[in-house]
């Protein structure tokens, strides 16, 4: 009995003494960048964010849950098992905080829309709404790109996640294929356009013309930004359906064919 109880309080000295233990910062942990406390805006809503020294604001798992309407142990299980960007900061006081990018919240933010996860938050936020608080969590800081043509692409704004695949079309082309978790297949916009060797910018240009083309062809107004999985991290790219692909590449053969029939 006595040795029992002496491996009891030898266990729950140890225990005492780890939780009473001093978290002292490493030399790696000093040397992560330092955020500031800030906050997020739209629509007359604000969130608390974090801010890097940059300007670039992120957010931790449990302000991402005030933005989402859901408890922070569900969240922090969608971002893990999605396997999303992340990166470790320092606040003020010298505590260390696992935050995220915006884009993060506007892929969280897709998929509850999608599932009608939303219908039930505690703001009462129209689906519309929704999608566009989803575009302005995805607002292009400096070198990100440039949005799709602003005439024509007015439609909702989805994030979603995609792998991609490279596809061998003859010996010397080839173009990459989006895979999104459901299984449909899009292509980005300037590889869709390289491939018929055409303009990789006109889906981006503002043209009232190019809106009134796309419009006659039926093309998705809806804004796809796929958050695509590289070795090295996620890369934003802007895509449409294999089928809206269809109708531009046709598009395009006929106007090819139209203008050697002048000549």
């Amino acid at each position: 009995m006595r040795r029992n109880s002496e491996a009891s309080w030898s266990f729950m000295s140890r225990n005492k003494n780890q939780q009473y233990q001093p978290n002292i910062p490493s030399d790696n942990d000093l040397q992560l960048p330092k955020v500031s406390i800030s906050y997020w805006r739209c629509h007359g809503q604000s969130w608390r964010a974090y801010q890097l020294p940059n300007g670039v604001k992120l957010m931790s798992e449990r302000q991402m849950a005030q933005l989402v309407g859901q408890p922070k142990n569900i969240v922090r299980e969608f971002i893990e098992s999605q396997n999303l960007e992340r990166i470790d900061v320092r606040v003020d006081n010298g505590k260390l905080v696992r935050a995220y990018p915006l884009s993060v919240a506007a892929i969280y933010l897709s998929a509850l829309l999608r599932d009608g996860d939303l219908d039930r938050h505690p703001l009462g936020i129209s689906r519309g709404k929704w999608h566009s608080l989803i575009k302005a969590l995805c607002k292009k800081e400096p070198g990100r790109g440039t949005m799709p043509n602003p005439c024509f692409f007015t439609g909702d704004y989805r994030v979603e996640i995609a792998h991609s695949l490279r596809l061998q079309l003859e010996v010397n082309i080839s173009m990459q294929i989006l895979v999104l978790q459901s299984g449909e297949y899009h292509i980005e916009y300037r590889e869709g356009l390289k491939c018929i060797q055409h303009n990789t910018n006109w889906l981006l240009n503002y043209s009232p013309k190019k809106a009134r083309t796309l419009s006659g062809l039926k093309i998705s107004q809806d804004i796809v930004e796929c958050q695509v999985r590289m070795q090295d991290g996620f890369e934003s790219m802007y895509s449409l359906s294999i089928q809206d692909w269809l109708s531009l590449w046709e598009y395009f053969a006929n106007q090819k064919i139209d203008m050697r029939s002048r000549f």
